[in-house]
């Protein structure tokens, strides 16, 4: 999927009744509301008190306390009707009433897919991901197989081993994640081998046309098209967000996430915010901040509930010290916590839908 303005722009919020895609309608109020198969219907979800109902062609029904919402929304759907004559509507657009500067259809109604909704509810960050990743996860029982060994050897290639690696490396990882795969592609940039995405992608067709469940490899190429879209709606604010796994072999994953905010009249050149987490049987786990400054001055805060890892990093700051002010940068404090990082927060803005992008832009978080 390639995430852009135009597509982010046509949803102010998503409506949980369509968490599946489609909302389902007993038979006998789809006989009673006249709905017949392929039929595409413009349709109200109205909060009355503590009821919402499902408004269409001046008939309504009762959809439950659980469909509550903050506003009314207005909807456009496809129309399926099963043998047993339950109705299901997949919707084809959505609207809250806020303007939008991309096509719309007849109505006033901007296309939206399913899966763009599923992508905005999406909620298990990296787990698919890293279980995929996992040398002894899923992918594992396919390594022998006739056709997918050499695929499945590079996607756990890309984990790289912490013994030998170098700032190139971690640079690839970053740019290989899939973050930029669209971005790269609008520019007529050519794509690397072991851009992760792409890997998974071709996993996944592998996968189906052998009749195999590819699930849990689309369920991961869904952790990373989360990621993009969440990268994607923060760009229209002008501000710098994103998040991403850098897997590593003998270490496991480390959750690596980038935030900057807008610039204004108070703060022309805002902070560098960085964010790492891990957790693993070697250090136990361990969140780390930094916040940089004036690209050079660095505020640091440690978390590490493990008191053997608490220990080693408070006996390390002097080295620390040195090795940052070799490389042209000053810690201006570094504060070690031997407990869990509050709240587990990290340093991103809720997303604020604007119309200003220019329509059909991708992602594009290269510096």
């Amino acid at each position: 999927m390639i995430v852009t303005a135009d597509l982010v722009n046509a949803v102010s919020k998503i409506n949980p009744i369509f968490l599946e895609g489609t909302l389902k309608i007993a038979a006998p109020e789809a006989r009673a509301m006249g709905l017949k198969d392929g039929q595409i219907i413009q349709a109200v979800i109205e909060n009355r008190a503590d009821q919402t109902k499902l408004l269409i062609g001046g008939k309504e029904i009762e959809l439950g306390k659980n469909a509550q919402l903050s506003d009314s929304s207005k909807f456009q759907a496809r129309v399926s009707i099963s043998n047993n004559g339950v109705a299901f509507l997949t919707p084809t657009a959505l609207s809250t009433g806020q303007s939008v500067q991309s096509p719309t259809l007849q109505g006033g109604f901007t296309p939206i897919s399913p899966h763009l909704m599923n992508l905005l509810l999406h909620s298990s960050g990296f787990a698919n991901l890293s279980q995929i990743l996992n040398a002894n996860g899923f992918l594992g029982g396919f390594r022998n197989v006739s056709g997918l060994t050499d695929l499945i050897s590079r996607i756990l290639g890309l984990r790289k081993s912490l013994q030998n690696i170098s700032p190139s490396d971690i640079r690839n990882m970053i740019v290989n994640f899939g973050l930029l795969t669209e971005s790269q592609l609008a520019k007529r940039k050519p794509i690397n081998a072991l851009n992760q995405k792409i890997l998974l992608q071709q996993l996944a067709k592998i996968f189906s046309e052998r009749g195999l469940d590819s699930g849990n490899i689309n369920r991961a190429i869904l952790d990373i098209e989360s990621a993009q879209l969440d990268t994607q709606q923060n760009l229209q604010n002008r501000e710098l967000s994103f998040s991403l796994l850098l897997p590593f072999k003998e270490f496991g994953d480390v959750k690596f996430s980038f935030f900057r905010s807008l610039a204004n009249s108070k703060q022309k050149d805002p902070p560098y915010i960085f964010n790492l987490h891990t957790k693993n049987d070697l250090v136990g786990e361990v969140w780390l901040r930094t916040k940089v400054e004036q690209r050079i001055k660095l505020s640091m805060q440690m978390w590490a509930p493990q008191s053997e890892t608490y220990l080693k990093a408070k006996d390390s700051i002097s080295s620390l010290h040195e090795l940052l002010h070799n490389a042209g940068l000053t810690i201006n404090s570094f504060d070690i916590y031997n407990t869990n990082r509050p709240g587990d927060e990290t340093d991103t803005t809720k997303t604020k839908k604007s119309p200003g992008i220019s329509h059909g832009s991708v992602v594009d978080v290269e510096a």
